[in-house]
């Protein structure tokens, strides 16, 4: 089961909004804007909390940026790698066929997932993504804004490190195009 939101409704965080905020006021191709049109000045308070994807392959998900928040929680440099490499294989199908969709659909995606840090607690860090044409027109890239745990919550760097992540809950987000079928993935206990 999905949720039918629309991104003006959506109940997104703060950073988050201000992202799906920006990413409406942008000049859209059947729904999408391309990425020469976003001005990262506009967002330059949370862009530390980005995450910009590429489409090269069905199961290849380059991370073509990853903002300084998300390297210091991932522990080390994550841009050039494929996503779907951090991701078990139970979810890795899922996770590419959803995060497809968004550029196929199109339509946003807001997703809960259940993470571990190196304190040894649990949390919950929702990411916001949004599709972007590429400069040849093609919906290939992926722009996330991950609102994640506030690094000043940790005593070292080595407790904010994050050593599990699964994905708990899936909305996507109409865009102007409804939203697809797709199975939600669970609930957060």
């Amino acid at each position: 089961m999905t949720t039918v939101s629309c991104i003006r409704t959506a109940a997104l965080k703060p950073r988050a909004r201000a992202f799906a905020d920006y990413w409406l006021s942008l000049p859209r191709t059947d729904l999408i804007p391309y990425r020469r049109d976003f001005e990262p000045g506009a967002l330059a308070g949370i862009l530390n909390t980005f995450l910009i994807f590429e489409i090269v392959a069905p199961d290849h998900f380059l991370v073509r940026l990853a903002g300084t928040t998300v390297i210091e929680h991932y522990g080390r440099e994550i841009t050039g790698q494929n996503y779907l490499d951090f991701r078990t294989p139970q979810e890795r199908p899922i996770t590419r066929a959803a995060m497809t969709l968004i550029a196929t659909h199109p339509c946003g995606q807001l997703v809960s997932q259940a993470v571990r840090t190196g304190d040894g607690k649990g949390r919950i860090s929702e990411s916001f993504g949004l599709p972007m044409r590429d400069d040849a027109g093609r919906a290939t890239l992926l722009y996330y804004q991950v609102d994640d745990i506030r690094l000043d919550d940790f005593k070292t760097r080595e407790e904010r490190y994050l050593l599990e992540k699964k994905t708990a809950i899936r909305h996507f987000i109409d865009i102007g195009n409804g939203i697809p079928d797709f199975p939600q993935v669970g609930t957060l206990s």
